[in-house]
């Protein structure tokens, strides 16, 4: 009976491992797609400092398409700064960098999957 349980224990610390990895495989594919965003993000942002091209013609216009919303909700939460007549956007740069610590996080949290599928193999093992 107790070998029994050593070996229904044994394949659950297996599946554990094993979903430890399908995840950070996962989180794999959720970085790479952030870091896509972040270069779509900084050229939509390259692209408005550029007095001579037109951001609002079609191949440039994808750049801001698809980063408007995610620019939106970060110009809701902290509005335009007033000096005086002039007006600065700060949302832009808050947003870039949540997105940086985003991606930070997906490296740390991939790092801990596989530290966490690799302890528990290494259990098993002995």
């Amino acid at each position: 009976m107790l070998t029994f349980m050593v070996i229904e224990h044994s394949e659950f610390a297996k599946f554990l491992a094993y979903s430890s990895i399908l995840l950070s495989d996962v989180i794999a594919y959720i970085y790479t797609l952030l870091k896509i965003f972040r270069i779509l993000c900084f050229s939509k942002i390259t692209l408005d400092q550029l007095p001579l091209v037109n951001p609002y013609k079609w191949p440039l216009s994808f750049f801001r398409v698809v980063t408007q919303p995610y620019f939106r909700v970060w110009q809701k939460l902290l509005p335009s700064l007033k000096f005086g007549k002039v007006s600065y956007d700060v949302s832009t740069i808050l947003g870039l960098e949540a997105l940086s610590c985003f991606i930070s996080l997906s490296v740390h949290l991939r790092a801990a999957s596989f530290t966490y599928a690799q302890n528990i193999l290494a259990t098993v093992s002995n």
